[in-house]
């Protein structure tokens, strides 16, 4: 059975996220917003484009650990940060919501959080840099 579907992400990584929109369209999926897609897909097919998005993840995870070998990650299918102590403070770094839109269909979301560990000294740089960014010195 095809059902209306909505993929919903949140990808810091300029790479990641265009690869995850590509994926989207190539499974016939049409943009609304920025990071929101939606069309027909069967229930097959949305295990497919999961898939194809959980490699993405993994991929962005790779390059990640090669960045910061210290930091830690933990791939989840909740939004819910993982129970373990986190050197940091665990950060939802690469989200993906896959919704089915029937009213039966609700419990089969798809979900691929991937949360990081981001080490103390690297959060302040980051909002330095986007405090540079955006013009507040």
């Amino acid at each position: 059975m095809e059902l209306s579907t909505l993929v919903i992400y949140d990808i810091e990584d300029d790479r990641a996220r265009t690869r995850v929109s590509e994926a989207c369209k190539d499974y016939g999926l049409e943009r609304m917003q920025f990071s929101c897609f939606r069309g027909i897909l069967s229930q097959n097919k949305r295990e497919e484009l999961y898939e194809r998005l959980r490699q993405i993840q993994r991929e962005w995870e790779t390059r990640w650990r090669k960045d910061f070998p210290e930091a830690q990650t933990k791939p989840m299918d909740l939004p819910i940060p993982p129970g373990e102590e986190a050197q940091g403070r665990w950060q939802p770094a690469f989200k993906i919501m896959i919704q089915p839109l029937c009213e039966k269909d609700v419990k089969t979301a798809l979900y691929a959080y991937l949360f990081a560990d981001i080490p103390k000294d690297l959060e302040e740089e980051r909002k330095k840099n986007a405090d540079q960014k955006d013009g507040r010195n």
